[in-house]
């Protein structure tokens, strides 16, 4: 049974909670993938600069770069039998491609910590709305939430 850690552009950093994951850890020997999807990089609009980002950021972690159809790589990597374990994303396309996973396999989506914590919904017509509430808890540990315990 293959254990398959799919890193998509959601996702792009080593030490992403997904690595940790206990599907991951009890694994012998789980294979860490991105595939390099022209079609969904097109449907998603993205640019050279975005798409020379991405490959960059995977040249500095543990991943192999496969070429080819998001779900049919997947598919083919984990065989009839296998675990499919990635980030949770917001992102339509790849969650529909999660739902059409799931279907054939055990699929283990794990979230991530947030970048930061809001009282309320914040207005997203304006970017810079948005950051004044946000920069004072933005990229802290636990999304700026103060730590109750610790074990």
């Amino acid at each position: 049974m293959a254990t398959i850690l799919w890193v998509h552009d959601g996702a792009l950093r080593a030490d992403h909670p997904m690595f940790d994951a206990e599907t991951v850890k009890s694994s012998r020997d789980y294979k860490a993938v991105f595939i390099w999807d022209n079609d969904y990089f097109n449907k998603a609009e993205m640019g050279l600069k975005q798409l020379v980002f991405i490959y960059e950021a995977l040249l500095d972690m543990p991943v192999d770069i496969v070429q080819g159809s998001m779900v049919e790589v997947l598919r083919q990597c984990a065989g009839t039998d296998g675990t499919i374990v990635t980030a949770a994303t917001s992102d339509i396309t790849l969650t529909q491609m999660m739902a059409a996973l799931n279907t054939s396999h055990r699929l283990q989506v794990v979230a991530d910590e947030p970048f930061a914590h809001l009282d309320k919904t914040p207005d997203l017509r304006r970017f810079f709305r948005y950051w004044n509430k946000a920069k004072s808890s933005a990229m802290q540990h636990h999304g700026g939430m103060p730590i109750l315990w610790t074990e």
